[in-house]
Formats: structure tokens, sequence, C-alpha cells
């Protein structure tokens, strides 16, 4: 499943390549696709998905991580399908 970790950086340490320098970061399938997107410019804060086994703990205690969240998927809802048992 894949996981969205959030992550509070300052310049000039705001950049992917950094990212994937940081400990625990080696292990994990980081999305380049999705890249490094900015949440709150403001307050530092910037999100990128990953894959793989994570070790949340680890990861926590790296001080940039602010957050581990699983990426779950959105769709909508189909109004005109019946519940099943």
């Amino acid at each position: 499943m894949p996981h969205l970790i959030t992550l509070q950086l300052t310049p000039p340490h705001n950049t992917f390549s950094y990212v994937r320098g940081l400990p625990g970061m080696e292990h994990l399938a980081i999305d380049e696709t999705y890249g490094l997107v900015a949440i709150s410019p403001k307050r530092g804060l910037y999100v990128i998905r990953v894959s793989g086994d994570i070790d949340q703990e680890a990861l926590l205690a790296v001080s940039e991580v602010k957050g581990i969240y699983a990426d779950v998927r959105i769709a909508p809802i189909d109004p005109t399908a019946k519940a099943e048992d």
C-alpha cells in the first residue's frame, strides 16, 4: 500500500534529492512522478508518496518527518449501485 509522508523542509533543503538522502528513505520506493508537493509553503510542509515496507518508528525519529499516512484510493460513489449484503 502506498503511503504519504509529510515533511517539514526549509530552503535549500526543500528538494527531491535532499529528501531521497534522508535516513530511512533508502529502502522506500519514492514515487518520482508524484514528486515533492508543497502543501503549506508558509510552514515549509511538503508531502511525498512512497511504497514499500514502512518502519514508522524509524521514520518518525527523523526530525524532518512530521507524519505518515496511508494513501487510500478515493473514487466517486455510484448512487445507482445497490448495496451488497
